[in-house]
């Protein structure tokens, strides 16, 4: 689905067809198994999150990324480059986060707000990780 301009998202890895057609230049991994696209000229990255049963040290291991993350969809955006974030496979709400950093960093949106617009644009069925974005939205206000 595309979120924002040059800007796509899936729960799933998509096909090789799929992203040739949305014209996609760049792929960000949410997880530490999902596939890379083979044989593809794709800049494809991934942020290996993998969930525990920890919830506090997952929400700080989550946290650690928002800031590299945001930039790299930041970055691929202002240049004209379609991006797309491939969640986690076993948990909606990390794709989620990332997209809720991004429109509170970039977006100079709270969280209400940025809440309220995810919401418009697809159905969040539960929220896993709210110490790390209230983290990450405390230290964007600082600065």
């Amino acid at each position: 689905m595309e979120l924002l301009p040059h800007l796509w998202i899936s729960q799933n890895s998509k096909s090789k067809e799929y992203i040739e057609s949305k014209k996609i230049k760049s792929i960000v991994l949410l997880s530490k198994t999902t596939k890379f696209i083979k044989n593809s000229m794709i800049e494809q990255i991934r942020v290996p999150l993998e969930i525990t049963d920890n919830n506090k040290n997952d929400n700080i291991i989550i946290y650690q990324h928002l800031y590299d993350v945001t930039y790299f969809i930041f970055d691929k955006i202002v240049n004209n480059k379609n991006v797309l974030i491939i969640g986690h496979e076993d948990d909606s709400s990390i794709l989620s986060i990332f997209m809720l950093a991004y429109f509170i960093r970039y977006g100079k949106l709270d969280i209400k707000h940025s809440l309220e617009f995810l919401n418009s644009k697809m159905i969040m069925y539960c929220f896993n990780y709210n110490d790390a974005l209230f983290k990450f939205y405390n230290d964007i206000k600082k600065h």
